[in-house]
């Protein structure tokens, strides 16, 4: 327990080696180049709590074919520390600061690195591990949050089945999650490619599962330079409304004398990424890389700031109707 809690304070780090099976963990990585090619990278692993299947995997979806890879590899092919990001699979290895690619297989190959600066990871405090606020001191959570960075700079070269993708200049997110299973349904939003430099948003809503009962706990933070701006259940920010239409989402949050308003436009190609599920990792969530989304930040009802993005990431997973009815009822 003791080893336990002192993790907390490292969302980066794996959290998996005593854990109990079922059980899965991944880093979310979004490459972006500066001539807006985007690419998702995702190490992890995975442990089966219904039949003995154990692997770690490496996943990548390419945002301009909307093909998905997933590699997988032996368990035992698994390095990763428990006091940083720092996280081996076979010949690839995954930090805060850099990523190794080395995969070749009939169908598939990747080879090259990418490196991060000036990342911007959601702070860490005692009352405050992570984005999660103190609902990471509940054990009993079925899927834990971390956002590692919500922006950074981004250099390095990739050979993708055989064409070189250049990401100097481009700009990176990182996130991750762990624990038993993926919510049942949530909505996230993600981009770093807004008109004005240095502006980056990370917003996601999910049914969560909590002694015997749900609700639809929120995540969102909007980073404008160096200021973060944190809407979240545990600090007591509320949902004025959202909706959904078709492929258009509004969603109208309010913390004390702030309001910022988001409006997404789901893109139109999306690739199907790898989840866990009861007996393997299974092709269950769209995602998509050529979303667009605007944001509205006022004080007093006066616009401080408001911004958009034609290169937002999106999903929008499972059933929605009942989370918004969670969430307009908050």
């Amino acid at each position: 327990m003791i080893k336990w809690f002192k993790g907390l304070q490292h969302p980066e780090a794996f959290h998996g080696m005593d854990s109990r099976s079922p059980y899965f963990e991944g880093w979310y990585h979004k490459l972006v180049s500066k001539t807006k090619r985007s690419i998702v990278i995702i190490p992890g692993m995975y442990r089966s709590g219904e039949v003995e299947n154990k692997f770690s995997f490496i996943m990548i979806f390419d945002g301009n074919s909307g093909e998905v890879h997933f590699e997988r590899f032996s368990y035992d092919h698994f390095v990763s520390k428990t006091n940083a990001y720092d996280t081996k699979i076979g010949k690839n290895h995954f930090s805060k600061n850099k990523i190794n690619l080395n995969i070749k297989s009939s169908r598939f190959s990747i080879k090259g690195a990418v490196n991060f600066s000036g990342t911007t990871p959601w702070p860490v405090t005692l009352l405050e591990p992570g984005c999660m606020g103190w609902y990471s001191y509940l054990p009993i959570m079925e899927c834990y949050h971390g956002i590692l960075s919500m922006n950074h700079s981004l250099s390095g070269e990739l050979s993708l089945n055989g064409e070189n993708i250049n990401f100097n200049s481009g700009l990176g997110y990182i996130e991750k999650d762990w624990g038993r299973n993926f919510p049942q349904s949530w909505i996230w939003v993600q981009a770093n490619h807004f008109k004005k430099e240095k502006v980056s948003l990370s917003a996601s809503i999910a049914k969560i599962p909590l002694l015997g009962t749900r609700f639809a706990g929120f995540i969102v933070g909007l980073l404008i330079n160096d200021k973060l701006y944190r809407f979240t259940t545990y600090r007591s920010a509320k949902i004025v409304n959202i909706k959904k239409n078709s492929d258009e989402i509004e969603w109208v949050l309010k913390q004390r004398d702030l309001t910022l308003s988001i409006s997404i436009i789901i893109g139109k190609k999306s690739g199907m990424l790898y989840a866990p599920d009861q007996l393997d990792m299974v092709e269950k969530v769209e995602e998509h890389l050529d979303s667009s989304v605007k944001f509205k930040l006022q004080e007093h009802q006066q616009v401080i700031f408001e911004d958009e993005s034609d290169y937002a990431a999106t999903e929008v997973v499972g059933d929605i109707e009942s989370l918004l009815e969670l969430a307009n009822n908050i």
